[in-house]
């Protein structure tokens, strides 16, 4: 574990100073030949660290998921959105087409390794496998996004032919990307250390590259899966690998995998490190995801109750979950607990409830009722209600009690205790959406709801953005693994085996009852459940949205293949709670960004463009993606 990501600058030097002292003693004193770089296994290391910034692709975080449903988003995060679901963006945009540079980083590591005569012949195994693996990954990235890529196995020189074209199709560029990864890991050696990557790494990003492979086939016309495509079973092969040898086990306190008391949990397989010597909150997921909320903007509000600190937080939140991502935690049945029911579908809702009681009245600041929501001109009611007269449930108790450990885990709603504050978010509480709405102070939520996955708690003085943090960022994880696993028997149409382990992330993280979907259209629609609230903040959602609207049927609502995807397309909903949590609201509405014109083009959603200025540069880039 002492090898971090975030110590790759000072570990390059570390090393080189120990190993090159006499080099580094004579003039010109800021340059070392490649002779010495690539002398020895140490040397050649410090540029190996150098280049795992390919990785942070993978990092988790808001990512795509604010392409999604699931966040709800304001300000720059809202804005660069808004441009994807909106399908606003021309055929310049560049997704990351030109990642070039990271790839010659690869080429001179498999390159140079090879003719080094200073490094052994084991490690040069080893130390070729990891460029590979780089390569690999740089070119993944571009392959999900825009499909396909520009294939440079080589170191090139002015002497080659530049003007390379792209590869013809997805298919042949994720052929070149399975084969090095495939070759990582035949080579990479098993040790793990921390933030770089070993055998099984390489196997698990194999699991998921496969799956996205076997979407994109035919691209851009239907995919048809056959059960004995032999992209499923490498996935087969390599998840299995992965969890029956690596060593990996499930975490069983999924909220310390992301936050600072589990960052190297054992479910953990590759992350990046950032250690506080040089970071800073506002250079982390936390520094969009905070409020910016003081007791002076509270009691404008009348809000209670008063934090216990002047300031505690003072970030530039700028996405938070939404009441579509919300849903999809499951709720234990209480009159039937082997069942796990969308909260506002179980036994003690329907008994708790009254649905189309007007509980809305217009919003002001001052005075306003504790038995009451607000309701905002703009916003359009898509359900409301009030807790039966003599009932013990509140709108606490329906959305918390019995509920899937992830909920709390992974988003801070009503009452949450956070940073030693309790956060509330009804009408009239100390941190919810009406602070920052109708005239109101800016730097609350715009959902009623704020992300606690990623978040650390040993942050100080405050949640300011100066102050300095270590940070993880988790890009590939056992849970990840199993779920491709899954995903890869229910495209086999083997339901028993799907169940199997998808059962293991749903009971393990999630406290839930096993599902017991008997048939290959229920087991689907588990599946996507568990992948969406296992997988949310991890840089996951819309690429899996995405292959299965590629996939179809089951796994896309019903759809064709390659129709639309109903989760990019479906209106954004938030809930307002009064403040005695009896009576609630579920509302829709533009929320200050248009955040609900959202549209899906199915002929060209699926890729992104090549960027027409490279095409005019170069005629071999052609032709550009279909209907750019």
């Amino acid at each position: 574990m002492k090898n971090k990501y975030i110590h790759i600058c000072a570990l390059s030097s570390l090393v080189l100073m120990a190993s090159c002292k006499d080099v580094l003693d004579v003039e010109p004193y800021d340059r070392i030949s490649e002779e010495i770089i690539w002398s020895s296994k140490a040397n050649a290391e410090t540029f190996i660290f150098g280049s795992y910034g390919i990785m942070e692709r993978y990092n988790s975080g808001p990512g795509q998921d604010v392409y999604t449903s699931n966040t709800l988003a304001n300000d720059g995060t809202a804005s660069n959105a808004f441009q994807i679901f909106r399908e606003i963006i021309s055929n310049t945009y560049n997704a990351g087409f030109d990642n070039w540079a990271q790839v010659r980083r690869c080429n001179m590591i498999i390159q140079k390794v090879a003719e080094s005569a200073g490094i052994s012949d084991e490690d040069k195994k080893a130390l070729i496998a990891e460029g590979k693996f780089l390569r690999a990954m740089s070119y993944y990235d571009v392959a999900r996004k825009i499909g396909r890529i520009v294939w440079i196995d080589k170191v090139l020189t002015e002497k080659d032919e530049l003007l390379l074209p792209t590869t013809a199709s997805p298919s042949e560029s994720y052929n070149y990307i399975i084969k090095d990864l495939e070759d990582a890991v035949q080579d990479l050696p098993k040790t793990k250390i921390a933030g770089r990557t070993n055998k099984y790494t390489a196997a698990a990003f194999l699991t998921e590259v496969c799956l996205q492979a076997l979407a994109y086939k035919n691209y851009p016309n239907a995919v048809s899966v056959s059960a004995n495509d032999p992209l499923l079973d490498k996935v087969i092969t390599n998840a299995n690998l992965v969890i029956n040898e690596g060593g990996y086990t499930l975490e069983s306190d999924y909220e310390g995998m992301f936050n600072q008391s589990k960052s190297t949990s054992s479910e953990i397989i590759f992350a990046v490190y950032k250690k506080a010597i040089n970071t800073i909150i506002q250079n982390t997921p936390m520094q969009l995801s905070i409020p910016n909320i003081s007791i002076d903007k509270i009691k404008k509000f009348e809000g209670s109750p008063l934090f216990n600190k002047p300031v505690p937080f003072e970030c530039w939140p700028e996405h938070f979950p939404a009441q579509n991502l919300a849903d999809a935690y499951l709720t234990i049945d209480k009159a039937d607990p082997t069942k796990a029911l969308p909260w506002n579908e179980t036994s003690q809702y329907k008994a708790a409830v009254n649905e189309g009681v007007n509980v809305m009245i217009p919003h002001s600041r001052n005075g306003f009722p504790f038995d009451k929501v607000p309701k905002a001109p703009d916003e359009n009611v898509l359900v409301q209600g009030k807790i039966k007269a003599g009932s013990s449930e509140t709108l606490w108790t329906l959305n918390n009690e019995n509920r899937d450990a992830r909920w709390q885990a992974s988003i801070l709603s009503d009452s949450s205790s956070f940073y030693g504050q309790i956060m509330t978010m009804t009408m009239r509480g100390n941190s919810g959406r009406w602070i920052s709405i109708n005239g109101g102070d800016w730097g609350a939520t715009s959902s009623n709801m704020y992300w606690r996955k990623g978040m650390y708690t040993n942050v100080s003085p405050s949640f300011l953005n100066t102050v300095t943090t270590d940070y993880h960022y988790v890009s590939m994880r056992l849970g990840r693994v199993i779920l491709n696993l899954a995903e890869a028997y229910l495209l086999k149409n083997d339901v028993v085996n799907a169940t199997l382990n998808f059962n293991k992330t749903r009971v393990i993280h999630g406290q839930l009852p096993a599902s017991t979907a008997g048939n290959i259209k229920d087991a689907w629609k588990d599946y996507k459940i568990e992948r969406r609230v296992d997988l949310v903040g991890e840089n996951d959602y819309y690429y899996s949205l995405l292959r299965w609207g590629r996939f179809g049927a089951n796994a896309n609502n019903g759809n064709p293949s390659g129709g639309t995807i109903q989760e990019l397309t479906e209106p954004i909903r938030v809930m307002d709670i009064s403040k005695d949590r009896k009576s609630f609201a579920i509302v829709t509405g533009p929320f200050n960004n248009a955040y609900n014109q959202r549209i899906f083009k199915p002929e060209r959603r699926y890729l992104f463009p090549i960027p027409q200025s490279f095409i005019d540069n170069n005629p071999n880039f052609a032709p550009q993606n279909p209907n750019w």
